[in-house]
């Protein structure tokens, strides 16, 4: 009998043995990122729009056309992964919904993989959504030319974030930061120091993100706007067709021109349903360096125009359009137009002469001594393991 039982617990401290290797394997491989790839990173100090210079990334547009104006969603789920992801529409439904509401790209942007189902057709342009992190820090990656398998798995701080946008920014055309609203994954304060993106996800119908796009244009980083459902059921009406961007391209456009067109700007986002676009930009112009102009196709409900800290500095409710005196003061204005059923947000104009930023520069010191505490960490724990079997053994 005691034969058998220390057999038993023979066999017991076998399987316990072999799983505890399993975990610490795991968690090895899971860290490891960590330890190989972080960065720690000296910011540069936040630093407003100035100057006498007005940027309008809608300068020079031809607006008599809206058939120039291409819709677009570049963030959406099907099928995917044997089913492990969540995505309930095949590929041929999710393009004949979009198709039906008058799209012209329609992204399919499965994790971590870039779908060429429809390759060919027009206005295809390839993305996919990258990270599979616990905290939905995740980026869409608009005409991605590879996948990033690189994440952090855990917690992220302004460091982790910052290498992640690094090592993403040179695979694909434009760098979104996807839903940053979505369980906090970015906080308002994140977008004070960030930098090395092209647009932020605004308009997401899991959240809406304009508090952290504020955030970002009054720190002086010149952040674009994008709209997607984000949609992991195209026929749900809540989730398809309500949030998407205006991309002006005229003609065909395929990728090169739509990623260009969106990565400077020359784009809109909208919230509605079923992707009615209620009225479109006309003018959209800075007179003399000292008036903003806008006019639209139709009579707008509300016209706000918003600047430095997300502040309201204009409003006017039903007009076609808004002019408004620009001041000494302000850095950025962005106008949100309501319809009835829909709202237009519209990129900001700002005082930037369009040249690079400063950008946050890597401390190779504090890169070097974070990195070397993750070794030092691991090593630690290997001795524990090594002392503990040892005396199990004696």
């Amino acid at each position: 009998m005691q034969q058998q039982v220390k057999k038993i617990t023979k066999i017991i401290k076998w399987i316990f043995g072999i799983l505890t290797l399993i975990l610490c394997s795991a968690a090895f491989i899971a860290t490891l990122p960590y330890a190989l790839f972080t960065n720690v990173y000296d910011f540069p100090s936040t630093k407003p729009f100035s100057g006498k210079t007005w940027h309008n990334p809608y300068i020079g547009l031809a607006f008599d056309d809206i058939s120039h104006w291409k819709k677009s969603n570049f963030h959406g789920h099907t099928k995917a992964w044997q089913g492990i992801t969540d995505g309930h529409s095949d590929h041929a439904i999710y393009d004949s919904v979009y198709r039906a509401l008058g799209y012209h790209s329609i992204g399919i942007s499965n994790y971590q993989f870039i779908d060429t189902t429809f390759k060919y057709a027009i206005g295809y342009v390839p993305c996919y959504e990258h990270g599979f992190n616990v905290w939905k820090r995740h980026h869409v990656c608009i005409g991605a030319n590879s996948v990033t398998w690189l994440d952090f798995l855990f917690g992220q701080n302004i460091h982790h974030k910052q290498t992640m946008l690094d090592h993403l920014q040179p695979t694909m055309d434009v760098l979104t930061i996807a839903h940053p609203k979505f369980r906090g994954s970015f906080d308002p304060e994140d977008f004070l120091k960030l930098s090395g993106y092209d647009c932020i996800e605004v308009l997401n119908h899991y959240r809406i993100s304009d508090i952290q796009w504020d955030s970002a244009l009054s720190a002086g980083h010149p952040a674009w706007i994008v709209g997607d459902d984000d949609t992991h059921n195209a026929t749900a009406d809540g989730e398809t067709g309500v949030c998407w961007t205006m991309i002006h391209a005229p003609g065909n456009a395929e990728r090169i021109k739509m990623t260009s067109s969106l990565k400077h700007g020359r784009a809109f986002g909208m919230t509605g349903k079923r992707g009615l676009v209620e009225f479109y930009p006309t003018h959209y112009d800075i007179i003399g360096d000292s008036i903003l102009h806008i006019r639209l196709s139709d009579t707008a409900r509300i016209i706000e125009l918003i600047g430095q800290g997300g502040t309201i500095i204009g409003k006017d409710s039903l007009v076609p359009e808004v002019k408004y005196q620009l001041k000494t003061t302000d850095r950025y204005i962005r106008a949100k137009i309501h319809g009835d059923s829909s709202i237009m947000w519209m990129n900001p104009v700002m005082r930037w002469d369009g040249k690079q930023r400063a950008k946050p520069t890597i401390n190779m010191f504090h890169t070097f001594a974070y990195r070397s505490a993750w070794w030092i960490g691991y090593a630690l724990i290997i001795v524990v393991i090594v002392a503990l079997v040892r005396k199990r053994s004696n």
